[in-house]
């Protein structure tokens, strides 16, 4: 009887870091879509003598503003990305939307391109398979990351889309994991075949 129990304690003990990683990133987004939240309805959503409470101004708010979301690039070359601020992105858009804010895609083509093997495909990144290549929004989401050896940090802002006016700034941090070093390659040069080992400095 002792030894299920020791079993069952050590596999809680291997498991449990797993678990709390993969929570990690949309913890991390939904941070950073709180404090862009409060500093958007502080600017525009603030007491007026309208008959309006404060909930409907700030969903009155939400519901006008239309957000382009781009990638975060590396602080040290904002030229490039890992699939994790792609997935950041992703993240915070979907705290956003469930918020009430409107979200614009960029990414949409033009056609369903369909593929036997892989399935049906409607967003790309390739400029001539776009819809449209020109974006409609109040403000963009663009920001930066930084990675140590322990911890990636993410910096996004909301960016007025006329004027360039920083409208709201948000940070926040994501502890690197052994189930994220995989998010923070960048794609390498060539046929698209990525090493598969790695080292990371500490």
């Amino acid at each position: 009887m002792n030894r299920i129990v020791i079993i069952i304690l050590v596999l809680a003990a291997l498991l449990f870091p797993l678990t709390a990683a993969a929570r990690t990133v949309p913890r991390a987004a939904d941070c950073i879509g709180e404090q862009l939240d409060d500093q958007l309805m502080a600017r525009y959503a603030s007491d007026d003598d309208s008959f309006f409470g404060r909930s409907d101004r700030e969903a009155a708010v939400r519901a006008k503003i239309m957000i382009m979301g781009t990638t975060p690039a590396n602080l040290n070359n904002l030229q490039q990305a890992s699939p994790l601020a792609r997935q950041m992105t992703e993240e915070i858009s979907r705290w956003l939307i469930n918020k009430g804010y409107r979200y614009d895609e960029l990414r949409k083509g033009a056609n369903i391109r369909f593929d036997v093997r892989d399935g049906e495909f409607i967003l790309t990144r390739r400029v001539p398979e776009l819809a449209t290549t020109t974006g409609v929004g109040q403000a963009i989401l663009a920001g930066t990351y930084v990675v140590s050896s322990d911890q990636v940090r993410f910096n996004m802002s909301l960016i007025n889309a006329c004027n360039n006016e920083v409208l709201a700034k948000a940070t926040a941090t994501v502890p690197i994991t052994p189930d994220l070093i995989p998010l923070l390659r960048t794609a390498t040069p060539g046929n698209g075949m990525v090493p598969s080992v790695y080292t990371r400095l500490q």
